[in-house]
């Protein structure tokens, strides 16, 4: 591998840890907010 070849490489792992760090963050969202509605509506039923 060259060196054009990491630096590309290292490119593609770095973007690759960002958008895992997002997808991350879209679930802990996704959890929380399917926690209130679930809240929500268990508060509705009594």
């Amino acid at each position: 591998m060259n060196e054009e070849d990491e630096r590309r490489f290292h490119a593609l792992v770095t973007q690759v840890q960002q958008h895992e760090a997002t997808i991350t963050q879209l679930l802990e969202i996704l959890a929380a907010t399917n926690r209130k509605v679930t809240e929500f509506f268990s508060g509705q039923e009594k």
